[in-house]
């Protein structure tokens, strides 16, 4: 699977314990070639994001007191950045769909090597057609009920950039451009029921 030379991963973690043992997982994904840097507070990630620029964040949501991924990301991150969700205990649905994945501390290292292999790849290929985050699948739930970018923002608490940018790496992932398309692909991949959709 082709990915960048290296991969920038950040893991905002105020718990040593939690963060020396995501490091070692994720140094032991096999060909994943990562620069990875843990950090403690807030301020720190601040800096860190200035001169490492992530291309994956690993983030508990109680970072910081509470992670709103969306605001980071307008403000701080690149759009391909990938914020990903540490999860301690079962995260509220609502919660879980802010972040582009999430990894909980009881996966297995099949499972985290999966998820973060998935999130590195960086070419159109069919690979890449199985990475579509929660968060972008939820917006493809909403494109095909019809609901515009200000509405899917308004809905979802996020910029109408954020959408339009979701958007744009939905239709590079899936090589779709049209609202017929996607809604094919909803239906057939069962992001949408038929029945929810106006015709």
């Amino acid at each position: 699977m082709p990915r960048k030379e290296k991969t920038n991963i950040v893991i905002a973690e105020s718990s040593p314990v939690l963060a020396a043992g995501f490091a070692q997982c994720l140094r032991r994904i096999p060909g994943l070639q990562a620069n990875i840097l843990e950090v403690r507070t807030s301020a720190d990630l601040r800096e860190c994001v200035k001169s490492a620029k992530p291309d994956i964040l690993l983030v508990n949501p109680t970072f910081g007191g509470i992670f709103n991924p969306e605001g980071w990301k307008d403000d701080n991150f690149s759009p391909e950045t990938k914020i990903v969700a540490i999860e301690l205990g079962k995260l509220n649905p609502a919660t879980a769909a802010l972040f582009d994945e999430v990894i909980s501390v009881i996966d297995d290292m099949d499972t985290i090597s999966r998820r973060i292999t998935n999130l590195c790849t960086v070419d159109g290929s069919a690979e890449e057609k199985d990475s579509l985050t929660l968060r972008e699948k939820e917006i493809i739930s909403l494109v095909v009920r019809g609901l515009t970018n200000q509405e899917i923002a308004d809905k979802l608490f996020i910029s109408i950039h954020t959408v339009i940018t979701h958007r744009r790496n939905i239709a590079r992932k899936l090589e779709i451009h049209s609202p017929t398309g996607l809604t094919i692909y909803a239906i057939v991949n069962k992001i949408v029921d038929i029945s929810d959709i106006k015709i």
